[in-house]
C-alpha cells in the first residue's frame, strides 16, 4: 500500500464525490471521503456528530472511547461512530495509524422511485445502523478488500458514478454486518431515556467555561425549570452537579496521564477557572486534592522494584 502516495493524489478525486446520491428510496449524503491526517495530535477531545462515520485502519493502531469502553483498534479493524455517540480517540506514539474515513448522512426520498412493495427498504437497512454496538471489529466480512478495490478505481480514473456504486456496495456490506452482529434488536428504549441520553451527549460535548442550563433547556425546546426537575427526578443528581462530575472525572484522567500538565492548567482544561474551588470539589470527590491524587497514581504508574532492594524496603 502507497498510503502517502494515496494521500497526494486521491482528495481532489474524493472530493467531486462528497454529494448527494439515490439510490431506491434512500438519498445518501456524503460528507467526507478522507485519508485520516492527525499530524502531531496524540489525542481528540470527546465529540459526537450529527452524520455516520465509518472508520478503517490501513496500517498502525489507535484507541478509541465510546462513552467509558476503551478500545484498541488495530491494523485490519474497523468502527462505525452512529449519529450522537460520543466517543475520543488516543493516537498511540511511534505508531500512528493511517485509515480511511467515510462521512454520510441519509434520508427517505419520496415519490415513484421509491421502490415499494415486495423490495426491502435500502433505508431501513442503512437506518438500522443508527443502532450499531459501539467497538472495534476484526474485518471478516472483506470490507478492507472493498476500500481497496475503490481506491484502486479511483487511481486508475474511473468516473464518479462508477466510484459511487462501489461506495453503495461498501455500505450494503456494513449494513450486512450489522445484520450479522444483531444490531438494532435490542428493546428501544423509551422517550424518557432518549432525553437523557440528549442531555448526555451535550454535557459531555460541551467545551466552554460557564454551563447554561437555559440555553440546553431551549435546545431540547423545554423550560429551564421542567428540563431541571425532570432531570433531577430521573438521574438523582442535578444538571450542575452532573456537569461539575463529568469535569472532575476528566481532570482525573489527565493527572493520571504518565507525563500530566501543570494543576492549574488542568483546572482550566476541566473547564474550571478558579484553582481554590476546583481543589475544593476535586478533594470532595475523590477523597484527596489534585497534587495527592497525582502522586498517587505517579506511584501506580512507576514500575515496581524487586523485594529487597532499597526502594522496596523504604517504601
Amino acid at each position: 500500500m502507497d498510503i502517502q502516495r494515496w494521500k497526494q493524489e486521491l482528495p481532489a478525486v474524493f472530493a467531486k464525490l462528497c454529494r448527494e446520491v439515490r439510490i431506491n428510496d434512500t438519498v445518501v449524503d456524503w460528507i467526507d471521503i478522507i485519508f485520516e491526517q492527525i499530524g502531531n495530535a496524540s489525542k481528540c477531545p470527546p465529540h459526537s456528530h450529527t452524520w455516520f462515520e465509518f472508520n478503517y485502519v490501513l496500517a498502525g493502531r489507535m484507541q478509541t472511547r465510546f462513552r467509558d469502553r476503551l478500545v484498541t483498534i488495530n491494523e485490519g479493524d474497523f468502527f462505525l461512530i452512529p449519529p450522537g455517540l460520543v466517543h475520543s480517540h488516543t493516537y498511540t506514539k511511534g505508531n500512528p495509524h493511517e485509515g480511511i474515513c467515510l462521512r454520510w448522512r441519509i434520508r427517505r426520498t419520496d415519490g415513484p422511485e421509491d421502490g415499494g412493495g415486495a423490495e426491502a427498504s435500502f433505508y431501513d437497512e442503512l437506518e438500522r445502523l443508527s443502532q450499531w454496538k459501539p467497538g472495534g471489529y476484526t474485518d471478516r466480512y472483506g470490507i478492507g478488500e472493498m476500500l481497496l478495490h475503490f481506491i484502486g478505481e479511483a487511481s486508475a480514473g474511473r468516473s464518479p458514478m462508477s466510484l459511487q456504486l462501489v461506495l453503495l456496495r461498501l455500505l450494503e456490506t456494513v449494513a450486512s454486518v450489522a445484520r450479522a452482529e444483531r444490531h438494532g434488536l435490542e428493546e428501544p428504549e423509551g422517550p424518557k431515556d432518549q432525553l437523557i441520553k440528549k442531555i448526555e451527549v451535550y454535557l459531555e460535548d460541551f467545551r466552554g467555561k460557564r454551563f447554561n442550563v437555559a440555553e440546553l433547556a431551549a435546545s431540547l425546546h423545554m423550560s429551564y425549570g421542567h428540563l431541571c426537575r425532570v432531570y433531577k427526578q430521573r438521574t438523582g443528581i442535578t444538571l450542575i452537579e452532573r456537569m461539575n462530575r463529568l469535569r472532575l472525572d476528566k481532570a482525573a484522567a489527565l493527572l493520571s496521564e504518565p507525563s500530566p500538565p501543570l494543576i492549574k492548567e488542568i483546572a482550566e482544561i476541566a473547564g474550571f477557572p478558579d484553582l481554590y474551588y476546583f481543589s475544593k470539589a476535586f478533594k470532595k470527590r475523590y477523597g484527596v486534592g489534585p497534587a495527592a491524587y497525582r502522586k498517587r497514581e505517579e506511584g501506580r504508574i512507576a514500575p515496581k522494584l524487586p523485594a529487597g532492594t532499597a526502594a522496596a524496603e523504604e517504601s
